[in-house]
């Protein structure tokens, strides 16, 4: 049996602009009557989801990640959270209609790393929102589903695997996952050919499984920005391990260790950052040195969670679409 094929060429479908207006649930961010973006909803009775007439076809879909990307993303007079809120759900909707339609491989192609680097930058911007306000094990759940649908893709089209889109997701995927042997797993088939970002990715990963942490300090500033998002939320834990690694290491009473080269390997912006962790885990600061002791170190704290500023050389939206 063929796939149904969709015909709607608006971003809307007429009948649910009609039903959501009447019902009074336009979102905010749809002022524009003209813009408004269809909606997420589940099959349920009554509720027949594979009808031509409200599936958008892959360009609408294509268009529509552009609309939500360019037009939307950037809004700043409305909280981020509002704004992450609105195009996740409007995303899962284009993905609803792209899988119903059982769209072509090199349509998913077009429509999946926009997405992907949307929840990769999410992830960073929000990192310190409060999890009532936006859940970061959901929005990196996206991002994992789209990543490995994306990877499978290039698996199944072999003659993708130099292309420059597999090597950012890929290695977007690596690094998203630091020292996980699981994904390094996967990523077999990718890592024979010859691209700097996913040797560059594998190395840091496999270096950050043996425990050897020096090597990411040496690379951060060398990969993309949206590699960056996704190590920066990961930082919390690295740091933690690589204080605890440095009190095994270094332990010897009265070593003291300066602030200033920790700052640099811990990835902090700046030294006040470095000595309030150290004072977290229960090292002892005295002017611009740490004490590394086994013995201080207390493992037992929950990591501490402070953000790496990240900075964008150019306009998010446009290296989240990619133009």
């Amino acid at each position: 049996m063929l796939p149904v094929k969709g015909i709607c060429m608006e971003m809307c479908p007429e009948e649910e602009i009609t039903r959501r207006k009447s019902m009074k649930l336009v979102h905010q961010l749809e002022c524009n009557p003209y813009k408004m973006v269809k909606c997420f909803s589940r099959s349920a009775a009554g509720n027949l989801l594979s009808k031509p007439h409200i599936l958008r076809p892959p360009p609408v879909l294509k268009n529509t990640v552009k609309y939500l990307l360019n037009e939307i993303f950037p809004i700043t007079n409305i909280p981020f959270n509002i704004v992450y809120d609105f195009i996740n759900d409007r995303l899962n909707s284009i993905k609803q209609d792209a899988t119903i339609q059982e769209v072509s491989n090199q349509e998913w192609m077009a429509i999946l790393p926009p997405m992907i680097r949307f929840y990769a930058y999410a992830s960073y911007k929000c990192y310190e929102y409060d999890v009532n306000t936006f859940d970061p094990f959901l929005n990196m759940k996206h991002f994992h589903e789209n990543i490995f649908k994306i990877v499978k893709i290039f698996l199944e089209d072999s003659d993708k695997l130099t292309d420059e889109l597999c090597s950012e997701m890929v290695s977007l995927l690596i690094v998203s996952n630091l020292g996980d042997y699981n994904v390094l797993q996967r990523v077999l088939p990718f890592i024979k050919k010859k691209c700097a970002l996913i040797k560059m990715a594998v190395l840091l990963s496999l270096n950050i499984m043996n425990g050897n942490f020096g090597q990411l300090f040496e690379t951060y500033n060398k990969f993309p920005a949206m590699h960056q998002c996704v190590i920066s939320v990961q930082l919390p834990m690295l740091r933690k391990n690589i204080l605890k690694s440095m009190c095994m290491g270094f332990n010897c009473k009265n070593n003291y260790f300066p602030i200033s080269i920790l700052t640099k390997m811990l990835l902090h912006n700046k030294p006040q950052e470095t000595i309030k962790e150290c004072q977290h885990y229960c090292l002892t600061v005295i002017d611009d040195k740490v004490e590394l002791s086994k013995s201080s170190f207390n493992n037992e704290v929950d990591e501490l969670h402070l953000k790496k500023e990240i900075k964008f050389n150019v306009n998010v939206s446009t290296i989240v679409l990619n133009i």
